[in-house]
């Protein structure tokens, strides 16, 4: 009886002591898988849709003995502004990945309504009960872009920057009348070169489909031409010509298909 009464109360005395330790010894963490980065490696093709928001302008300058007569001021103007279009194009890239980081080369080519004009009209100082009347505008309905892109991964999202160079066409023209003399006129067309620099963001929806926003600065540069001199000018070294600034702005939307 005596060694059941000492059995019973070292296993008293046990239990709870085993049950503490117990208590204290955590079961180990099991580690979370860390979610897999979502590849955007690869050949892709697409469509966008959007508005360009032009910012050319145009602008009249006076030459020859025109230059130095105290009248040459009311011939000259400055141009331009803003005027908005709706653009659709294609777009074809590749995308390399390492981890987070995305980087890749785009083209894409697209059609744009870019088109401003306008009048301005004001009574002439040198020949009474005649005005001079003036008349601009500023097109170009196609322009394109050869990109580098280079972002960071979030989720299923690619946020980047994009910048290279960009070509479209570029028009312009300018004509001023004054009075029943003198008149001036010239326009020019080209396809000409620039820059462009933007961003974006781009989310994927599928495996092989995504959506994008994207921002685009395009600036192809300037040109200066010489305004004709109407064929009855009193004065023919009374000359203009005029400087174009070609740049616009685009904001689109896009989807892209990844093969």
């Amino acid at each position: 009886m005596k060694y059941v009464t000492t059995a019973m109360v070292l296993l008293a005395t046990a239990v709870p002591a085993f049950a503490a330790d117990m208590a204290t010894k955590a079961p180990a963490a099991v580690a979370t898988p860390a979610a897999p980065v979502i590849s955007w490696q690869g050949f892709y093709v697409g469509g966008t849709a959007g508005v360009a928001i032009d910012n050319s302008s145009v602008s009249t300058e006076a030459g020859g003995w025109f230059s130095n007569s105290s009248v040459a001021g009311n011939y000259t103007e400055d141009f331009g502004g803003s005027s908005t279009g709706l653009t659709v194009g294609g777009t074809v890239g590749y995308n390399w990945q390492w981890d987070n980081v995305v980087a890749g080369v785009e083209a894409d080519l697209s059609y744009a309504d870019r088109s401003e004009s306008g009048n301005s009209s004001i009574a002439s100082t040198t020949q009474s009960g005649t005005s001079i009347d003036k008349h601009y505008a500023l097109d170009g309905n196609w322009y394109g872009t050869l990109r580098a892109r280079l972002g960071v991964t979030v989720g299923p999202s690619l946020i980047y920057a994009t910048g290279g160079a960009a070509f479209g066409q570029a028009d312009a023209s300018v004509s001023v009348q004054g009075g029943p003399y003198y008149s001036w006129n010239a326009s020019e067309s080209d396809t000409r070169w620039g820059w462009t620099v933007g961003g974006g963001v781009e989310t994927q929806f599928d495996p092989h489909w995504s959506f994008k926003i994207e921002y685009l600065y395009v600036d192809l540069g300037s040109s200066n031409f010489d305004l004709t001199n109407g064929a009855g000018n009193p004065i023919p070294d009374y000359t203009l010509s005029a400087h174009a600034d070609y740049a616009f702005s685009v904001v689109r939307a896009g989807i892209n298909y990844r093969f």
